[in-house]
């Protein structure tokens, strides 16, 4: 690999809310593969793992690249060829290894397999063979869907990989480090003579599996109601609580979170019968004897509601008609934080996705909703993502934003019929909302994306321990990556 161009790191910070932000600029990236940059695989406390595609067209198809997290410089960049009907799914790094999960389609056996590869992170070379995970029936490559789902504990030292095509549906808990099988469960098919839709499979750090599920409640209205299954890692058998959803109400999404020794799940609902119509819900459950410590369902608040009451493009006027789109659920200090965003998508002469305002919702450690808050924002496509650090039991979200915004209007007072919308990284400004536990909401602006812009890719990768975040950047063809820190 050819040397890359070392050049000088700049180091400035500027003050926001009495806050010290240093940004340490990166060095120019060269690649020898002509790679083109996918995605974040994850970090440890030296390096940072990049998933990247080549474009040289030489045999090499796929490349892993590992950036030194203190000097910014590429350490490697390595790549691999994937065959024919081959497709990767899921990629992590964990226990100092990544995984790269693909689905690999057999013409002549008319099969799907699900294939591991596991790479060292300090060499980025294969360790061991390509392992078989399981197959299952599949008629064509046309026809090809994921048939399988990964996930970690939160710990990262228990791994689970769930069968969602095969025959009998399977949950495999391992070991991560050494990919050990520690057990199986197998996944109900019906539920009170309803058959079963399960989504949001999870393992904590002691090898329980769990996982939700709709069924039919009311054949004769076709209604349906929710579950949670909850595995411990000894138990045979599934102990299932209903979650006893209201059947004018919708959940739109929501996922799980590990909180001590309790499961949060947490997300978006919309009434049919109430004038407000929309709002948030949260469900506390103890994860080792799945009893629902609390349920609510809040409506947004009035603030909230004001805010969302307007008419833009293909929008409905009324909140409860508008798309909202899961973001985050953070945990800080014991507190659940959902993050949901106003979305929404037109088609016509290009294709658009827009994402506006952030609604955020404070929930306590044992599940009551403390506040809820609105932070405006209105950008597209590319520049829809944001990134964020917890620092001091703060929230610190990064995003961009129009000029005019922050001339014309403060945080917390704004006009969203007049607010102007972001579209291009250059002219944009790099600006952070800081959010404190009571709900206080501060905006600065960190820097103007001249030149080099701010490319906010969703994935977090937080540096030295819980002060530091990787900003990717880009400037035409041209990429860095900085960081930025707070004092």
């Amino acid at each position: 690999m050819k040397k890359t161009l070392l050049s000088l790191l700049l180091i400035f910070s500027v003050t926001v809310n009495s806050q010290n932000f240093n940004i340490k600029n990166g060095v120019e990236f060269k690649s020898d593969l002509g790679s083109i940059f996918e995605y974040y695989i994850g970090n440890d406390a030296n390096s940072v793992y990049l998933k990247g595609k080549s474009t040289k067209g030489s045999g090499i198809n796929q490349v892993i690249q590992k950036i030194d997290s203190k000097t910014l410089d590429l350490v490697y960049e390595k790549g691999f060829e994937l065959e024919k009907y081959e497709k990767i799914w899921y990629t992590f790094f964990k226990e100092n290894q990544i995984f790269i999960f693909t689905q690999k389609f057999d013409k002549n056996e008319k099969k799907l397999y699900v294939l591991l590869r596991q790479i060292s992170s300090s060499t980025g070379e294969l360790i061991g063979d390509v392992k078989q995970i399981f197959s299952s029936e599949c008629p064509s490559y046309s026809e090809s869907e994921l048939i399988f789902n990964v996930s970690f504990s939160p710990d990262d030292k228990k791994m689970v990989i769930v069968s969602l095509k095969t025959p009998v549906k399977q949950a495999f808990v391992y070991e991560t480090s050494t990919f050990k099988k520690l057990t199986t469960k197998e996944i109900i098919k019906s539920y009170k003579q309803s058959t079963v839709s399960c989504f949001n499979y999870r393992v904590d750090n002691n090898g329980a599996f769990f996982y939700l599920f709709y069924y039919m409640n009311n054949f004769e209205k076709k209604t349906t109601s929710m579950a949670v299954a909850n595995f411990q890692q000894t138990a045979n058998q599934a102990i299932i609580t209903q979650l006893e959803i209201d059947e004018n109400k919708d959940l739109v999404n929501g996922t799980f979170q590990f909180l001590n020794n309790n499961l949060a799940f947490c997300g978006l609902f919309k009434d049919n019968k109430n004038e407000v119509g929309v709002g948030v819900f949260s469900f506390f459950i103890d994860s080792k004897t799945n009893d629902i410590i609390n349920k609510r369902f809040d409506y947004f608040s009035y603030n909230v509601f004001s805010k969302l009451d307007y008419q833009e493009g293909l929008l409905k006027k009324n909140p409860a008609g508008k798309f909202y789109s899961f973001e985050e659920l953070i945990t800080v200090n014991d507190c659940v934080y959902l993050i949901e965003s106003h979305s929404y998508e037109i088609s016509g002469n290009g294709y658009y996705s827009y994402e506006r305002e952030l609604i955020v919702s404070k929930f306590n450690k044992t599940g009551k909703l403390e506040w809820m808050k609105i932070i405006p924002k209105y950008t597209v496509n590319n520049l829809n993502n944001f990134n964020y650090l917890v620092r001091n039991n703060k929230i610190y979200f990064f995003y961009a934003e129009h000029p005019k915004n922050i001339e014309n209007s403060t945080i917390d007072e704004y006009d969203p019929k007049k607010y102007m919308e972001i579209k291009n990284f250059n002219g944009s400004l790099l600006v952070c909302t800081t959010l404190e536990e009571d709900g206080k909401l501060n905006r600065k602006v960190v820097f103007e994306n001249k030149g080099w812009c701010y490319d906010p890719v969703s994935t977090n990768v937080i540096l030295e321990k819980d002060n530091g975040l990787l900003l990717r950047m880009i400037n035409k063809s041209k990429v860095r990556y900085d960081k930025i820190t707070i004092d």
